[in-house]
């Protein structure tokens, strides 16, 4: 049986217990062949088994980069670059062509959206 599926059990049976009887809730990792610790009438304990590999590890959710992390510093430099720019190829209402720069600035972007995607879909775990 799955961790999920016995978390799922727990959820379920503990929102089934009266309010006023509701048993406390714990969960708990074990590793390798360590024993799970034994539930009790007012505490159910959830364990969900892990291999001994992951033991010291850094948890799975916390080892995936968030996709804010993925924006380098050359990526920010390259947004603030355009900042108060005005005239041609600048993307403004300034100035005489500058709704030129509103199309670079449309690929600028769909590019950039292009390298996160993929840097976030090769830095995910196999």
């Amino acid at each position: 049986m799955s961790a999920r599926t016995i978390l799922l059990l727990a959820a379920a049976l503990w929102s089934a217990a009266p309010a006023d009887a509701a048993p406390r809730e714990r969960l708990v990792e074990a590793f390798g062949n360590d024993p799970c610790p034994r539930s009790s009438d007012d505490e159910i304990v959830v364990c969900a088994r892990r291999p001994e590999s992951e033991r010291y590890r850094i948890p799975v959710a916390l080892r995936e980069p968030a996709s804010a992390d993925l924006v380098t510093a050359t990526d920010r430099v390259h947004e603030m670059i355009d900042i108060g720019r005005t005239g041609t190829d600048s993307c403004s209402a300034v100035g005489p062509g500058g709704f030129t720069g509103c199309f670079l600035k449309a690929v600028r972007h769909g590019r950039d959206e292009k390298r996160a995607d993929r840097r976030a879909r090769d830095a995910e775990p196999d």
